[in-house]
């Protein structure tokens, strides 16, 4: 009796999958213990939590090391208004984050950083002259509230008195909901701003309708080391130390009727016959037609599409959608592809991240621009680079209808040789590409692309490749739409299809048995 329940097929198989079933949990239990220990001995893991430790990067002690290596010599105090506690760190813990961050950074450069701490409700005699200092984005002196969370980096007459949220980024503007920290690319910017001994200034025209200056496009000039000022170039004169001119979003024409006394295409056209100067304008598929502005930038290369109705003759700038290649369903909000060959490719060599262009309207190389083949386009002394463009499946709409389909530029930078030197005109088709989702990430490159595009305008200096660090984050950011549908086609199929398999495999078996 007791052998043929041994011999029972049921019996065997279940005894199997028992045994079976408990090989599979220790081995489960084994290897994840062996992991632990190695986890723990070789450090295989990324710390998560809200205290975690944020290491400054190679690339920030890089740049420091040219801004020092410029500026022999130079001396930077960076001073904290509270005193660290025996276990060298802050009470408060999102400011013991800044201070760790200076201590290795003073650390690495003893020679020129010193850092400095005082309890300043106690002493607060050595902070008292930093309470006045030079609003960077607005030009203005103002009066600032030294707490015992601000941090000042100052260097010979220089002082920037910083608050603890600007080192910080912040979920949706509110500033209770902490998600990521910047205090590596905020210091390294203000001793860069700190030990500068030639102001760079950029100027913002304020003139033509331009929508709201994002603070994070002010921030971004402020952290590249400029000095931000708003300018009328019908009324104003441009500021002598300006290399730099932006136009954001413009939503009237310039003036240059001839009937003014003073012409705005003049006043741009004498501006850059002076290497080294170079104007920037951002604007998207709503920016209404202005054709004196955009002759202007017809003569340095960049042509703007538009669909003509036949009816009523009203013209419609073409809206740019790439659905394979998008972040939104609308297909709207695209990736810039980057050059690959020539001069352009070089131009963002290095350069790894996605860029990313939201509500995109289409640049085409104006005529009379002879194609030479590697994405650049040359007239005379004047030469357009082709830097990011759609990918062959974008399609442009403009009123509703389907008007063109493959490339078409996102992003251009049109160089005028002299011979001392040159001067440049940027066009961004996106006034989005600005946003803070984009320039505020350590996903998306649009940061580093400005950054880049700077550098070549004769901004030696840049915090290009010094980004955001999250605390923590579950959102899936850089998966275009067609790689979620691809991916959703595959866990959905996958699994239906094992199970098939497994069910067809199990049934021959038991038929042949």
């Amino acid at each position: 009796m007791k052998k043929s329940f041994i011999r029972n097929r049921k019996v065997r198989y279940g005894g199997i999958t028992v045994v079976l079933t408990i090989l599979v949990i220790t081995v489960a239990v084994l290897t994840n213990a062996v992991f632990g220990v190695l986890s723990n001995r070789f450090k295989w893991y990324t710390p998560m939590t809200a205290e975690g430790s944020y290491d400054v990067t190679e690339n920030c002690f890089a740049l420091l090391e040219k801004v020092f290596d410029e500026q022999d010599g130079a001396d930077v105090e960076i001073i904290f208004c509270d005193l660290p506690n025996e276990e060298n760190a802050m009470e408060d813990m999102t400011l013991n984050y800044v201070y760790r961050t200076a201590v290795e950074i003073a650390e690495h450069f003893p020679e020129n950083i010193k850092l400095s701490c005082y309890d300043i409700w106690t002493n607060p005699v050595p902070v008292k002259k930093y309470k006045t200092m030079v609003n960077p984005l607005t030009g203005e002196d103002v009066q600032v509230s030294i707490k015992s969370t601000s941090v000042i980096i100052t260097s010979g007459n220089y002082h920037r008195t910083y608050s603890l949220e600007e080192f910080f980024v912040f979920k949706d503007g509110m500033t209770d909901q902490v998600w990521a920290f910047d205090g590596e690319k905020k210091i390294a910017a203000g001793i860069m701003r700190a030990v500068s001994t030639e102001e760079q200034i950029v100027c913002l025209t304020n003139n033509h309708g331009e929508t709201f200056y994002d603070f994070e496009l002010l921030y971004l000039l402020d952290d590249a080391g400029y000095t931000i000022r708003y300018i009328d170039l019908h009324k104003e004169e441009i500021p002598e130390n300006c290399n730099l001119i932006i136009s954001f979003n413009p939503n009237s024409d310039l003036i240059s009727d001839g009937v003014s006394q003073k012409s705005e295409v003049e006043v741009l056209e004498k501006f850059l016959s002076v290497p080294g100067n170079n104007f920037l304008v951002m604007l998207e598929n709503g920016t209404p037609m202005l054709p004196a502005y955009e002759a202007f930038l017809e003569g340095w290369g960049a042509d703007f599409s538009y669909y003509t109705d036949r009816e009523t003759e009203a013209n419609y700038r073409y809206m740019v959608q790439d659905n394979a290649n998008s972040l939104t369903s609308d297909g709207y909000t695209i990736y810039g592809e980057a050059a690959s060959k020539g001069h352009a490719a070089e131009l963002l060599e290095g350069l790894q991240r996605p860029v990313i262009f939201k509500n995109a309207t289409a640049i085409k190389a104006a005529q009379g621009f002879v194609n030479n083949g590697d994405g650049s386009y040359t007239k005379g002394n004047r030469t357009l680079y082709s830097l990011y463009q759609s990918s062959k499946s974008a399609s442009c709409w403009a009123n509703g209808k389907a008007v063109d389909g493959g490339n078409t530029m996102l992003m251009t930078l049109t160089e005028q040789k002299f011979e001392n030197g040159s001067s440049y005109v940027g066009v961004i088709a996106s006034a989005d590409f600005a946003e803070e989702t984009f320039l505020q990430s350590a996903v998306y490159g649009n940061n580093d692309a400005m950054m880049r595009t700077f550098r070549h305008m004769g901004k030696e200096l840049t915090t290009e490749g010094l980004v955001i660090k999250p605390f923590a984050s579950t959102d899936i950011s850089i998966i275009t739409t067609a790689q979620m549908l691809r991916w959703t086609l595959v866990l959905s199929i996958t699994p239906a299809l094992l199970i098939t398999v497994i069910a067809v495999v199990i049934l021959v078996k038991r038929r042949r048995a």
